[in-house]
């Protein structure tokens, strides 16, 4: 069996020794842990009314470097919600001070 070759809608491994492949319905812990399998499938969530261009990931849209232009910077404020003519209007150094550290925060926990 390819990596591209899907079985169903189940998690696929193969012992990458033997040869040998096995679909699970759920993922495997033991099998993700031993070094001998491979997973080489996994079922795609079904996709959700927000899922499109303008929704980003679960985590949301990936903030830029601070070093990456003002355009970086506006798209990315766009992004998590900023009207397109307020985030043009504000500096780069503002957009970063509005919308780097907050999310920075988010990501240790903090409130």
């Amino acid at each position: 069996m390819s990596a591209a070759e899907v079985i169903g809608d189940g998690f696929v491994y193969r012992n990458t020794r033997t040869g040998q492949t096995i679909e699970r319905a759920e993922r495997s812990v033991r099998l993700d842990n031993l070094d001998v399998w491979l997973c080489l499938q996994a079922p795609q969530p079904a996709p959700g009314p927000l899922d499109g261009p303008a929704a980003g990931s679960a985590a949301g849209p990936a903030r830029p470097a601070e070093h990456e232009n003002k355009a970086a910077w506006v798209a990315y404020a766009v992004a998590l919600g900023m009207d397109e003519s307020d985030a043009k209007a504000l500096s780069k150094a503002t957009l970063i001070e509005e919308f780097g550290q907050d999310n920075e925060e988010d990501d240790n926990g903090s409130d």
